[in-house]
């Protein structure tokens, strides 16, 4: 691909714009299954003769319409796109316990795998989903209105669609407060993306002002009686070429948001997508529409009349584009798909044309940039069509998934051809990261054991030559690149160099392959990845990551501790693991605060390649321990060199694995608390990290499992917690609703942490009630309704302090109406709205207690909230309390 006739900084835009869509088509760990053999030929062949666009805006992982999606991306052949305002970080994990960045790493990429089936690309803003908000005032206040609105214009820009499809109005009627901001933004992203003034920063960096045709709102979500649709696309349509509707393919995508306990049934027969038009720059008249392309010419023909260019540019190298096109799509049979080589072969040289033709026409700079925008993916269409066509595959593997700075993969370009005889191969090149050293080098024979490319069975490709790419001994470790720097508040801070508001970088290393087919010469660009066999799932591919060749980490990153007495000393167990491909001696130690002491002074460690090990130090802080915050630091020493990172590796069958690190270190709390000695039970429930809080206070926690909650002894326990949503992912829990009552009644404790609302519809609540309150504020004033209560009393005394520095929330899905049977204790509300006391309610059954609390302990407590752990620790310790 050329770029002669440009600018500089135009050719580095245009180059970084085509990556940024590429990536997010790549990585994902689902297969690719529509876009592959006839299906995927099939889509290549549309999208050839049309330049339709499309991006959608939402505020969320699963906001948007994946129908539309799928219906405009495989059913008009468009490129299109959902842009989010963040990656869901503010959410609940019902497959793990991954919350804030690791889970929208893990959102991230459910979001790549739904886009993969329903043929969609992805872009993010730099905002952080700080949790549920209820109004549009909150959102622009946490994460600055200016900047959420500037991420929007430059996607705008970079990617350059015809059509906006705005999921949200921008009314309270979205609900959720960035619901309502993502609404309320995207007509004014509409119309700042073509002013040059707004945002000229980014015109400096090359980027070019945008005005997209139409803005439409959704009408699915709440709709407005008083603003009735205009539009309605048929989304439940038959494609014949997968045999599916491209509804049910978009339900298919939609059940990838496995965090999100999303699976979905694939609705069959008629569906469809309702929208509102409210901006039109064309001259269709706005009603009655059944594409939202009426009105605009989206013929490779009108392509120079899209640009801007003079009438009758390109008209002869437009019509062969169009005409190979055309005639590629007649001739196609799925049995013989060489037979129209030919004429893809005659396109690509005729869009080859078509952008030089292009570049030396007397128009203006942005419209001559804005064909060859536009013919940089006809170029990109034909030479993906061309190779499918002829049957070539081109499939680089590396002999590793990993490697440390300063360490090597050997990479084997393999390219595999359906007729050999028909296609030329050149000598491929492997590119990486400034830095690395790539060269080629001897493959080992088939038969040899040290060969990595032999390991499992044998394959012939039509060419294969192999590299040796090597590291730099300084190359930074492979991690997702809105996290390698610390955020501001509730934004991430996009590094200089960055693919801003791509979900996720380009691959470390990719092969190129020059190929020439009918007398055409193109070149093949495909990501290395590292291939393996799993005995149960089959063939996983992974992308190449850069390491640490030691990762030291500790056990918990959080401890806490009385103040202002003597305490026993503390045992810190040290993790270290090796990423090294040859051995491993060192030593490791702690950085104890000053007046702290550890002991030993350090652990040796030796580890072979892959092993683990630990160390373990007791720690002993002064008396009395004063109030305050201190850190504790691990590292590991290994030949002059300090390692200081842990590495939590997020890795699940769904998903592409990544690597996040973070200090290696533990926050030490030391406020004061006192902790009643009670015998704990817990039933575990999604994304939960409050059993190990619990350890925290010292008590020792038993994790009830099935068998337990069947038969088991509960009245060993003085008090059994409940997890939240466990009544969704514990069916266990639920069927044991019975024996947990006759638990109570017996005299224990039984503290139930927030529920959704089917706990109270279904009757697993001991009284009847509603649940459906919640406090978003996490500052919101909370009124202790009855101090006298041993809840406040035992064995912390419990004030207005004990509910300062609170993250995210106060509550969720607190019960909205409850029977008069239960004590409410607590009361909060949001600013400007009615409080409400259904957060915490206390119930005394027979001989025991019940308390069903929604405030946000499986945030507070992970956290370090000192309040949170004393009360926390009242209501564990209610059991012991007096009466």
């Amino acid at each position: 691909m050329g770029y002669d006739g440009l600018t500089p900084m135009r050719r580095l835009v245009l180059a970084s714009t085509l990556a940024l869509i590429v990536t997010g088509a790549i990585s994902a760990q689902v297969r690719p299954i529509y876009n592959r053999g006839a299906a995927g030929l099939s889509v290549l062949l549309g999208r050839l003769q049309t330049t339709a666009s499309a991006l959608h805006t939402g505020a969320h992982p699963d906001d948007e319409d994946s129908a539309l999606i799928a219906t405009l991306a495989r059913g008009d052949h468009a490129r299109v796109a959902y842009l989010a305002l963040n990656r869901g970080e503010g959410g609940q994990n019902i497959i793990g316990t991954e919350l804030f960045e690791a889970l929208g790493v893990i959102r991230t990429e459910e979001l790549l795998q739904a886009r993969r089936l329903d043929g969609g690309e992805q872009f993010f803003t730099r905002t952080m989903d700080y949790g549920f908000s209820k109004t549009l005032e909150e959102a622009g206040r946490k994460w600055g209105t200016r900047e959420v609105l500037g991420d929007m214009v430059r996607i705008l820009r970079q990617y350059r669609p015809l059509v906006v499809a705005s999921r949200f109005s921008g009314t309270p009627a979205d609900g959720h407060g960035q619901h309502q901001l993502a609404g309320s933004l995207t007509p004014l992203a509409f119309a700042a993306a073509a002013d040059p003034s707004q945002f000229p920063e980014q015109i400096a960096e090359g980027l070019r002002p945008w005005q997209a045709k139409k803005l439409y709102v959704g009408q699915l979500f709440r709709p407005d009686p008083k603003a009735p649709p205009t539009t309605e696309i048929a989304t439940g349509r038959f494609d014949p070429v997968t045999g599916r509707s491209y509804a049910e393919v978009a339900f298919e995508g939609r059940s990838q948001h496995k965090s999100q306990e999303m699976g979905a049934i694939e609705l069959m027969g008629p569906q469809r997508s309702l929208l509102r038009l409210v901006t039109n720059h064309t001259s269709a008249p706005g009603t009655g529409e059944t594409s939202l392309f009426t009105g605009i010419d989206t013929s490779v023909p009108g392509l120079a009349a899209l640009a801007g260019l003079p009438d009758g540019s390109l008209r002869a190298e437009l019509a062969a584009m169009d005409a190979a096109a055309r005639e590629a799509s007649r001739q196609y049979d799925a049995r013989t798909p060489s037979t129209i080589v030919p004429a893809l072969a005659r396109g690509l040289s005729a869009t080859r044309a078509a952008r030089a033709a292009a570049r030396a026409l007397p128009a203006s700079a942005d419209a001559k940039a804005e064909a060859d925008f536009l013919l940089a993916f006809k170029e990109r269409d034909f030479t993906e069509a061309l190779a499918a066509a002829a049957g070539l595959a081109l499939d680089p593997l590396a002999n590793a998934e990993t490697l440390t700075p300063g360490d090597a993969v050997v990479v084997d370009v393999r390219a595999f051809a359906a007729d050999p005889s028909a296609v030329r191969l050149g000598t491929p090149r492997v590119t990486g990261p400034t830095g690395w050293t790539i060269e080629p080098t001897p493959r080992p024979a088939d038969n040899d054991a040290d060969n990595p490319f032999a390991r499992f069975f044998r394959e012939s490709p039509t060419a294969s030559t192999t590299f040796r790419a090597q590291a730099p001994a300084d190359a930074p470790l492979t991690q997702p690149y809105w996290l390698v720097q610390a955020r501001k508040g509730d934004l991430f801070e996009w590094p200089a160099g960055s693919p801003k508001g791509a979900p996720v970088a380009e691959p470390l290393l990719t092969a190129h392959l020059p190929v020439e087919i009918a007398g055409v010469s193109f070149e093949l660009a495909r990501p290395v990845e590292y291939r393996y066999a799993d005995r149960i799932r089959g063939e996983i591919r992974r992308h190449v990551a850069v390491v640490p060749a030691v990762a030291v980490g500790l056990d918990s990153r959080l401890m806490i501790v009385p103040s202002g007495r003597a305490v026993d000393p503390r045992a810190v167990v040290v993790r270290v693991s090796s990423q090294a491909r040859t051995d491993v001696n060192g030593s490791v130690a702690l950085v104890v605060p000053r007046g702290w002491t550890s002991v030993p002074a350090q652990v040796p460690v030796s580890l072979k390649p892959g092993e683990r090990t630990a160390a373990s130090f007791t720690v002993t802080p002064p008396t009395p321990v004063p109030a305050g915050t201190f850190e504790i630091a691990a590292h590991v020493e290994v030949d002059g060199t300090r390692y200081t990172q842990d590495l939590q590796t997020i890795a699940y069958p769904h998903i592409q694995t990544h690597r996040l690190y973070a200090p290696a270190s533990v926050r030490v709390q030391a406020f004061d608390l006192d902790v009643a000695p009670v015998t704990v039970g817990y039933i575990m429930g999604s994304g939960d990290q409050v059993p190990d809080a619990i350890s925290r206070l010292g008590l020792a926690v038993g994790l009830l499992d099935a068998a337990m909650l069947a038969t088991g002894d509960l009245s060993r326990f003085d008090t059994i917690v409940v997890g939240v949503r466990a009544s969704e992912a514990r069916p266990d829990f639920v069927a044991a609703t019975a024996r947990l009552r006759e638990y109570v009644e017996g005299g224990g404790t039984l503290v139930v942490q927030y529920q959704q609302t089917d706990y109270a519809t279904r009757g697993l609540a001991p009284f009847p009630g509603q649940i459906g309150a919640r406090v978003t504020d996490e500052t919101a004033p909370v009124r202790i309704l009855r101090p006298d209560h041993p809840r406040f009393r035992f064995p912390n005394a419990i004030g207005p302090a004990d509910f300062e520095g609170w993250v995210q929330e106060r509550n969720l899905y607190g019960f909205s109406k409850f029977d008069p049977r239960y004590t409410p204790l607590l009361e909060s509300g949001d600013p400007n709205e009615p409080v409400n006391n259904g957060g915490e309610l206390y119930a005394e059954i027979g001989k025991g207690r019940y308390v069903y609390t929604s405030y946000a302990w499986f945030r507070q407590l992970p956290a370090g909230v000192p309040g949170a752990y004393r009360l926390f620790a009242n209501l564990l310790g209610l059991s012991k309390a007096p009466r």
